[in-house]
């Protein structure tokens, strides 16, 4: 399988939606029923980081933390107030900080850590429960945005949210936004596709949002369109201001447009494009450079009519062709081996073949630089054991480093010094310095080396890519448990935040 070899093999993001609105993936809502508080921190922490582990032992780099599923907090805020999905109560402090925890603990498995916010959504029902806990306010804590400003709330999808079409809201989202990126050492800030989220027998009222802002649109989806678009670009420009090493991107419903109604759309019959339903003109962001990446969520097999895998994808890659925006591709690893009359290659091979031809397609176009997998439990289901299986004996065998982003701030370090290898009871040991060179903190990660027997090491190639290793000071070592029999030659280079590589530093 050539495409084990390949070069855009070696550079691709790889991860998972760690979510934890409603719980479903963190914390467990077993660890909400214990009232000491330590006991429940221990736990919610050993569930985080088995989770972390999980992701290095599938050879992930990176995971995407949802931070504020519902206007709240997952971090230390002085704008909104704790997440209930921490303790069971709004404005509870958990008695520790998870997004500080999951950072380091990710940084020092060389994971990315990019911060995902969901902007406007307030709650998950309507129900006396929820309204009574909206109301409530912790001593010394912010308030709800629901109790704090009534006058933006407004229901859709049977669910309070925040009106996208008030402008004060959304410099009120960004600036939520900008706290986090402020005072926590995260790699990426990530929206989800809910921006105008609504159904037929729940649509969101805004017709008064729109006599009072939209004057200069004679049609409301165009305003609405604008409104996500003002967002992005706000949001876009106060990250580029503070920091611009910080990644942003957005994971849009898969389909964006139609062909049927846009020549420009794909060539899909999809119910629910993105830009007709969400209101979010994906294309445009991407062709103006606001982001920095672009995660569609491509949930369907290769064979699915209306919206095939490919075609979706496809379209995807050429959308970004040419553009300083990278494109990850959203994998449906909660359909492996799910039976399903409109899906069934899913169940088919309880999904091997499906999800494997899915990862592969990533890997093998150049124009892909990532493939995420949603979410983070769906690792553990029985029903996806042998295709978790799979991706880990055979699509992601070796490990890979994010691709860097030209565009972006940084440079390569310099190459380490004094790389030296030396035969031990557990295996051949590396050991290495930073090169003086470097200024301190330069130097993120090293990437590990090895050439196969007899052979001249080969740093382009993804099968001689065997680890990364954290910069934790200014000397580092790894150990090869399994070297192979016969002459082989290591190789360790430096990378920066932005994954930008030097040369190797050789050890026959």
């Amino acid at each position: 399988m050539t495409h084990h070899l390949t070069t855009t093999t070696k550079h691709h993001l790889r991860a998972s939606w760690i979510a934890t609105v409603l719980n479903l993936d963190w914390p467990s809502k077993q660890s909400l029923a214990i009232s000491n508080e330590a006991e429940r921190v221990a736990l919610q922490q050993r569930e985080l980081t088995a989770m972390l582990d999980e992701a290095v032992s599938l050879r992930m780099n990176a995971v995407f933390f949802q931070v504020r599923p519902c206007a709240d907090a997952f971090y230390r805020s002085t704008l909104v107030p704790w997440s209930r999905y921490l303790t069971g109560t709004l404005g509870q402090d958990p008695g520790f900080d998870p997004l500080a925890f999951v950072i380091e603990q990710a940084h020092r498995r060389n994971l990315e850590l990019h911060a995902w916010f969901n902007p406007y959504r307030v709650s998950m029902d309507r129900s006396p429960a929820t309204v009574e806990q909206l109301n409530r306010v912790a001593p010394g804590r912010p308030a709800s945005v629901y109790q704090a400003q009534p006058q933006w709330i407004a229901s859709a999808s049977d669910r309070f949210v925040i009106d996208p079409g008030i402008p004060q809201a959304r410099s009120a989202i960004v600036e939520a936004v900008m706290e986090v990126a402020r005072n926590y050492d995260i790699d990426g800030v990530h929206f989800d596709d809910y921006f105008y989220y609504e159904s037929a027998a729940s649509p969101l009222d805004d017709s008064a949002t729109f006599a009072r802002y939209g004057q200069d649109f004679a049609d409301k989806g165009d305003w609405r369109r604008d409104n996500t678009y003002q967002l992005i670009r706000e949001l876009s420009a106060a990250l580029r201001e503070f920091d611009p090493g910080i990644k942003f991107g957005v994971s849009p419903a898969g389909v964006w447009r139609n062909q049927s109604v846009d020549p420009l759309g794909s060539a899909t019959r999809h119910g629910a494009p993105n830009y007709d339903v969400g209101f979010a003109d994906t294309r445009r962001w991407v062709h103006e450079e606001l982001l920095d990446y672009i995660l569609p969520q491509v949930y369907w097999t290769f064979d699915l009519e209306v919206a095939p895998f490919e075609v979706v994808a496809k379209w995807w890659a050429d959308t970004v062709h040419g553009r300083n925006v990278h494109l990850y591709i959203g994998e449906a690893l909660y359909k492996v081996g799910v039976a399903s009359a409109r899906e069934p290659g899913w169940a088919e091979d309880e999904g091997i073949t499906q999800i494997s031809r899915q990862l592969t397609w990533n890997t093998d176009n150049p124009q892909v630089s990532g493939s995420v997998l949603f979410r983070h439990l769906s690792l553990r289901a029985p029903q996806a054991a042998r295709a978790v299986a799979a991706i880990r004996a055979q699509v992601w065998q070796h490990p890979a480093l994010i691709p860097a982003m030209a565009w972006k701030t940084g440079r390569a370090p310099q190459p380490p010094v004094a790389v030296r290898r030396e035969e031990t009871a557990a295996g051949t040991q590396l050991q290495w310095q930073d090169h003086p060179a470097n200024t301190p903190g330069q130097t993120r990660y090293y990437a590990v080396y090895r050439s196969a027997p007899g052979k001249a090491l080969d740093t382009t190639r993804a099968d001689c890519l065997v680890a990364t290793v954290r910069c934790e000071s200014a000397s580092a070592h790894w150990t090869d448990a399994n070297p192979d029999a016969g002459a082989v030659t290591y190789g360790v280079t430096a990378l920066d935040r932005g994954h930008f590589e030097s040369a190797a530093t050789l050890a026959w």
